[in-house]
């Protein structure tokens, strides 16, 4: 089954039979970055933005990634269980875009409980995940927070999820960044970055709204992982001012409220 799944990737269009899925389906977590990341995720990312999947194979994936508990799944366990709810993750990003795309044919495929599923767990997933590893010697790529913020930049933008709940985003963000006392280093604050600066781009989210939320977060620095919050914080911050800036979509209240960002 690996030769062949490694076989369709060097394809141009290949087609998957359903045991094929299920292979892969049972190997999303799997410890081995080889099978993981290049073979697994890669046949899925593939299957789902190429439409290299049908239909039905699409619906099946979203029911199996969800079947046991989804990104709940062994929450308060890490290493090998952090793997298989990093990489659900991803599938459920790709599951929501797939979704929100209108020239996919997947375009509105999702079952409308299994879409609120999707929804309702990709935004509290990173107020529940206690890992922060990012990439690991034994592993390879975790990275459950920069995954998990892929999801939640796909939940916010999607058109089910509503503008009057962008609140909820921000007590999520916010709760995380006062939460993690460890420096990010692979970039999980830059991939935070976009669940604020796409849905702005998208027209999902006010500018003022995040000058707003950002004036009143306060980052009190008593010690030293104090720093560290703050420091995470900051960097998510710069990169949303540098993603909007360099494509002249940076408003006055926005950039001084980053600017004026200190401690």
């Amino acid at each position: 089954m690996y030769q062949e799944l490694l076989r369709k990737i060097a394809e141009e269009k290949p087609s998957y039979h359903e045991e094929e899925i299920q292979w892969l389906l049972d190997h999303l977590g799997d410890s081995s970055p080889e099978i993981r990341d290049d073979l697994v995720f890669t046949n899925f990312a593939r299957g789902i933005q190429e439409e290299l999947f049908t239909q039905e194979q699409f619906h099946f994936i979203a029911e199996v990634v969800l079947a046991d508990g989804g990104l709940n799944k062994e929450i308060d366990k890490v290493g090998l269980p952090t793997l298989e709810r990093s990489f659900r993750a991803l599938i459920y990003a790709n599951l929501l875009s797939a979704d929100t795309n209108q020239q996919s044919i997947f375009y509105q495929g999702l079952k409308a409980e299994i879409r609120n599923v999707l929804l309702n767990q990709g935004l509290h997933y990173l107020s529940k995940e206690k890992d922060t590893t990012g990439f690991s010697s034994q592993y390879g790529w975790v990275h459950a927070f920069a995954h998990g913020a892929d999801l939640l930049t796909e939940v916010v933008c999607h058109p089910d999820f509503p503008k009057n709940r962008v609140h909820e985003v921000f007590d999520i963000l916010g709760q995380l960044f006062k939460r993690i006392s460890i420096r990010f280093t692979d970039d999980e604050d830059w991939r935070l970055a976009r669940v604020i600066y796409e849905p702005i781009l998208q027209g999902k989210l006010e500018q003022e709204q995040v000058a707003s939320w950002i004036k009143a977060v306060d980052f009190p620095i008593e010690e030293r992982e104090d720093f560290y919050k703050f420091s995470n914080f900051r960097s998510c911050l710069l990169e949303v001012y540098v993603q909007l800036d360099q494509r002249n979509s940076l408003q006055d209240d926005l950039k001084e409220a980053i600017q004026s960002f200190q401690y």
